[in-house]
């Protein structure tokens, strides 16, 4: 009998070692930006849909030092925009996205000019996923489909808002969401619903 459970220690040690590190390495965040946009931004998605935060701001997957938000949810979720602006660029011939960095470029995206001179970003939209390609959208506006595009580990909507187009720590403003809690800044691993 006890033959049988020397082989059970490693793969319980492995394990809870994965365990372990994946709590530290979902809780732990590295420093952003402190600023706080002054607009309020409806959250990125249907009025009653709600999404979980899997990666909020300075995440340590792809967000160190940015303030960034990706919302999980199912390729082909319908994305609206967070708030009003003009169309100031997007990509939707891509179809490929993993977790190695060659995928980096590959990710669909729109980003949206607000008047007050910052952009909305949306990434890894689906392929053929941009509905609005032109001109100027009203917060709350049907934009797009969300993917798996560009180096992602699964489905999910990248949003950010930057002052100018760089990775510059920055160049990323945190922002307060409307949502069914209230208005307010959004935590990793909670899910919040469109009001």
């Amino acid at each position: 009998m006890k033959q049988e459970y020397k082989y059970l220690r490693p793969i319980v040690y492995i394990l809870t070692t994965i365990f372990i590190g994946g709590i530290f390495f979902m809780s732990y965040t590295t420093a952003v930006n402190p600023s706080i946009d002054s607009h309020i931004y409806d959250l990125p998605f249907e009025p009653g849909e709600k999404h979980r935060v899997v990666q909020g701001y300075g995440g340590l997957f792809s967000h160190q030092h940015i303030a960034a938000i990706d919302f999980g949810m199912p390729v082909g979720t319908p994305i609206y925009a967070a708030r009003g602006g003009r169309i100031y660029s997007y990509r939707d011939q891509f179809n490929q996205g993993g977790i190695l960095p060659k995928y980096k470029n590959k990710a669909n995206y729109i980003m949206i000019a607000h008047d007050d001179g910052t952009f909305g970003c949306y990434w890894h939209l689906k392929k053929e996923g941009v509905v609005v390609k032109n001109g100027r959208v009203k917060q709350g506006q049907l934009i797009g489909y969300s993917g798996a595009t560009g180096q992602v580990v699964r489905p999910h909507l990248h949003f950010s808002v930057k002052r100018e187009l760089n990775y510059d720590k920055s160049s990323f403003l945190r922002t307060k969401f409307r949502t069914s809690d209230g208005v307010i800044l959004l935590k990793t691993g909670r899910s919040y619903q469109q009001p």
